[in-house]
């Protein structure tokens, strides 16, 4: 989803007053709008394959980072799989190493599909029974990826790796309920046909992943409830107050309208800060996540529906953002 920034924060800025609090909020839902009758186009570009290539070649020029004991496991791995009828931890570490060390992408890929769907009487510890069948989360991770991107040549298929990422997601892979969110927000048609839009369901998914410690899941799920339905969901940034709807949005000039448009076929969801701040203190807590500590320190200067001015708070949060962004060395997302 590279062409679609998932958070937009100032980089290493403390809040100070109340203008801070602009591009606090997620532009996950895209840049993109349907075109009524008109066949939609998907915003995002095709990958072609080719994208990895480079990577690939480096790799390949490099001397073998393997010593004889890991090729042993390599191959001890390799016997167990057995062509695929082996244990899926055995088939999906075969993968691994052939698409990250041998660059022979089409294999791997073959044996992450055949460890994701497993016939239910399929005996290995680490299947997940899903839909009559058996799946290993991280197989089905790594091939809904290739399915999105088209690397090594495997045919890009957007559709099935959304059903792919759905799979795993469903088998407890939080990085692919995570990645499954972003394309639910993606504006309908955006990533080609077959894409389901749905906010609501990405709420859902944004806050299981949350509850098992992931701070951007958490941050950015804190991010569409600061939003609200006054500015566009396509906007780039926004006051406080302008999310709030005390304060009219303004008009800048070589900008968009940020003003919400209720004819794009797209839903809003009702602000709800309270909810917001209780995620944002999730993230901050957990992960060090400056852009989450950075917005709690914005909502307790201002103060929000709900949510008090404090500026106790406000200064405790902002030298928690101080602290995260020198040990991390930036903002991060």
């Amino acid at each position: 989803m590279g062409a679609n920034q998932s958070h937009q924060i100032p980089n290493e800025k403390t809040p100070g007053n109340k203008d801070s609090y602009e591009k606090t909020f997620s532009s996950e839902e895209g840049n993109g709008e349907n075109d009524g009758d008109q066949e939609t186009m998907p915003l995002f570009p095709t990958p072609t394959g080719h994208e990895y290539d480079t990577i690939d070649k480096l790799q390949a020029e490099l001397p073998s980072m393997i010593d004889e004991e890991s090729q042993q496991q390599v191959d001890d791995y390799r016997d167990a799989c057995n062509g695929g009828k082996g244990p899926m931890v055995a088939c999906f570490a075969t993968a691994e190493f052939l698409s990250m060390f041998e660059q022979k992408h089409i294999e791997a890929f073959k044996l992450f599909e055949n460890t994701c769907f497993r016939p239910f009487k399929d005996k290995s510890p680490n299947g997940k029974e899903l839909d009559g069948t058996k799946a290993y989360a991280p197989a089905c991770f790594n091939l809904a990826k290739m399915l999105m991107t088209g690397k090594g040549g495997v045919p890009v298929d957007r559709k099935r790796a959304y059903e792919v990422f759905d799979r795993a997601c469903r088998a407890d892979h939080g990085g692919a309920c995570h990645i499954q969110a972003k394309m639910l927000l993606s504006p309908p048609g955006a990533l080609g046909k077959g894409i389901p839009h749905n906010p609501f369901k990405a709420m859902d998914l944004y806050q299981d992943v949350c509850d098992i410690g992931d701070s951007v899941s958490c941050f950015t799920l804190a991010t569409m409830l600061l939003r609200g339905d006054k500015i566009n969901k396509l906007a780039q940034n926004a006051t406080p107050l302008e999310l709030q709807g005390k304060e009219i949005v303004k008009q800048r000039s070589n900008e968009e309208d940020r003003s919400a448009n209720a004819n794009q076929d797209l839903e809003y969801i009702p602000r709800d800060p309270k909810r917001a701040e209780q995620l944002l203190k999730a993230a901050c807590r957990t992960g060090a996540h400056a852009p989450s500590c950075f917005n709690l320190a914005v909502m307790y200067e201002n103060g929000d529906d709900g949510v008090p001015a404090d500026p106790t708070k406000a200064e405790i949060y902002k030298k928690k953002t101080e602290n995260a962004v020198q040990t991390l060395g930036g903002m991060g997302n």
